[in-house]
């Protein structure tokens, strides 16, 4: 016996038709309502060819309706794990924020190829709702911290969730620099790679390297030496540069003679 949801999206269509050839705005608006309210209460029971249809009747109406009504589809659907994926899509990649932010964060439907393309073409406040999803891949991180700016790449290293490759983080250390709240931030990430921990640490000020001091009391040793070892190269390149300088010049004036 076929159930009478699996029937009710095959007969909104045809007054989908309807609704959008001869229907007012209130009225498309009101179908969106219908059919949103439909899908809820069934997105647990429905097939993949069921959700598909539903798909098909979101995107129809989702061309023809407010960014007030796509602000609250948005919303709505965002965290249902089994939404429409194409309409989740869509309004991922709405140029209102209102609309893209909450699929942006939430939805589970955004794989990591679709949210790296999303934050390599789409504007910063895009970035942001990215950085604040429960689990971002290094991946999708090394973009943000790429493209993002100050704000964006704070909330992503502040996201506990967040994945950092290596590039990732030696993006981060160069970024830190000057910067001491992002300083503080990087160097308590728990997985920074050792090397890029002490190079954070030499450069950083002595107020950051007290607050990492005072949350890892244990690496208070390896802050130390890593602060005297930067001190040491910073000496030793200054000697080199002005070796090799006194050497360039000779050579240019044993040219100029010759």
């Amino acid at each position: 016996m076929v159930s009478k949801s699996a029937i009710a999206p095959v007969s909104l269509l045809d007054e989908l038709q309807s609704t959008l050839a001869h229907g007012t705005v209130a009225r498309r608006v009101e179908t969106l309502r219908r059919v949103t309210d439909l899908f809820i209460n069934g997105a647990v029971d429905y097939s993949d060819e069921q959700v598909g249809l539903f798909d098909d009747v979101f995107q129809c109406l989702i061309d023809h309706i407010e960014t007030s009504a796509r602000t609250l589809l948005a919303n709505r659907l965002a965290p249902i794990e089994t939404a429409p994926p194409l309409t989740i899509r869509a309004l991922a990649f709405d140029d209102v924020i209102e609309v893209a932010g909450p699929v942006l964060s939430q939805s589970a439907r955004l794989d990591d190829k679709t949210l790296i393309e999303n934050a390599r073409s789409k504007s910063q406040a895009h970035l942001m709702a990215i950085s604040t999803r429960k689990v971002l891949s290094g991946a999708v991180t090394d973009v943000l911290v790429q493209r993002g700016n100050d704000a964006v790449v704070q909330s992503t290293v502040n996201n506990p969730g967040a994945e950092f490759t290596e590039r990732g983080f030696t993006r981060l250390v160069n970024r830190a620099e000057g910067d001491d709240n992002l300083s503080t931030c990087v160097g308590l990430r728990p997985n920074i790679p050792r090397h890029l921990y002490l190079k954070l640490v030499a450069k950083a000020s002595d107020a950051v390297r007290k607050r990492l001091e005072a949350a890892n009391p244990q690496q208070t040793k390896e802050i130390t030496t890593a602060v005297q070892e930067a001190k040491r190269r910073g000496r030793s390149d200054s000697r080199a540069v002005t070796r090799d300088t006194a050497i360039a010049h000779a050579l240019v004036k044993s040219l100029y003679e010759d």
